[in-house]
C-alpha cells in the first residue's frame, strides 16, 4: 500500500459504555451505547474548556446528576455532542423478554460480548467504509477470556475485512467521551423507565436534563413514542445522529446473538 492509499483510509473512534446490571432484580433494562467520532480530539478540546470554565474535575455520570453544577455541565456536554461530527447508537435489552439461562447459559460476559458485536454491526452497516478503534469502559471479564481480541476477531471475520483496528478497555474516569456516552445512554434508558412506570419519584435534575434533551431534539414526550403518540421500540433522529433500539426477540433471531 502506497502513501496516498494510507491517506485515503477513513478512521473513527468508538466509545462503548453500558448501564444496568444483568442479573440484578433492581434493573429491568441492560443497555449498551456507543459514541462514534471521526475527530474525537475536537470533542475533547471543547469539553476541556467546559471543565476549566466550571473548574470541575469529577466524573460526569447520569447516576450522579443530582445538583445544579452537574446539570449545567451535562447540558453543555450534550450541546457539544450535537454540534460536532459524532453519532450515538444504543441497544437496550428488556430482561423480562429474554431467557438468559436458555440462550446465554447465564453467562454475563457472553451477553456483553455478543450484544456489543450486534451494536457495532448496526453502526458499521452492510458495507464498512472505515477502520474503527474501539474504547470500552472497563468491564469485568474472566481471566480466561480475551474480550478485546474476541470482539475484534468476530467483526473482522464477519466482514472479511480489516474493520476493527483495536479494542481496549479503559477506566471511564479518564475518558470524557465515555462519560458523555454514559450521560446520553442514561437519559434514554431513564426515559424508557418512565414509560414503563419504574420511576416513582423523579430526580429534579434528571427530569430537567431529559426535558432539555426533548427540547433540543424536538421530541414530544418520549424517545419511545412516535409522532402519533403510539409506543415504539425504535428512535432515530434525522441523519442518524442518535439511534435507540429496544431489542425485539420476536423480530430478531436470538441465536445470532448467542454464538
Amino acid at each position: 500500500m502506497n502513501l496516498d492509499e494510507f491517506k485515503n483510509i477513513n478512521t473513527s473512534f468508538c466509545f462503548l459504555d453500558e448501564t444496568g446490571l444483568l442479573y440484578s432484580p433492581r434493573d429491568k433494562f441492560f443497555a449498551l451505547g456507543i459514541i462514534k467520532s471521526k475527530k474525537p480530539q475536537k470533542l475533547y478540546n471543547r469539553i476541556r474548556k467546559i471543565r476549566d470554565k466550571y473548574n470541575y474535575r469529577e466524573e460526569v455520570k447520569w447516576a450522579n446528576l443530582d445538583r445544579r453544577i452537574r446539570f449545567d455541565i451535562a447540558r453543555e456536554f450534550f450541546n457539544i455532542f450535537l454540534t460536532e461530527d459524532s453519532t450515538f447508537n444504543c441497544i437496550i435489552l428488556n430482561k423480562d423478554e429474554l431467557d438468559f439461562k436458555r440462550h446465554f447459559q447465564n453467562n454475563l460476559h457472553k451477553v456483553y460480548k455478543n450484544f456489543s458485536v450486534a451494536l457495532l454491526k448496526l453502526i458499521i452497516g452492510k458495507e464498512p467504509e472505515e477502520v474503527i478503534i474501539l474504547l470500552t469502559d472497563d468491564y469485568f471479564t474472566p481471566a480466561s477470556e480475551d474480550l478485546e481480541s474476541a470482539i475484534k476477531g468476530i467483526i473482522n471475520d464477519h466482514y472479511k475485512k480489516f474493520v476493527i483496528a483495536g479494542v481496549c478497555q479503559i477506566d471511564s474516569k479518564s475518558s470524557d467521551l465515555l462519560q458523555l456516552t454514559d450521560l446520553i445512554l442514561g437519559a434514554i434508558v431513564y426515559d424508557l423507565k418512565k414509560q414503563t412506570g419504574l420511576v416513582k419519584r423523579q430526580n429534579r435534575y434528571k427530569r430537567r436534563f431529559l426535558n432539555f434533551v426533548y427540547q433540543k431534539l424536538k421530541i414530544r414526550g418520549s424517545f419511545f413514542k412516535n409522532k402519533f403518540g403510539f409506543k415504539t421500540r425504535n428512535y432515530v433522529l434525522s441523519g442518524d445522529k442518535i439511534r435507540a433500539t429496544v431489542f425485539d426477540q420476536k423480530r430478531s433471531i436470538v441465536r445470532n446473538f448467542t454464538k
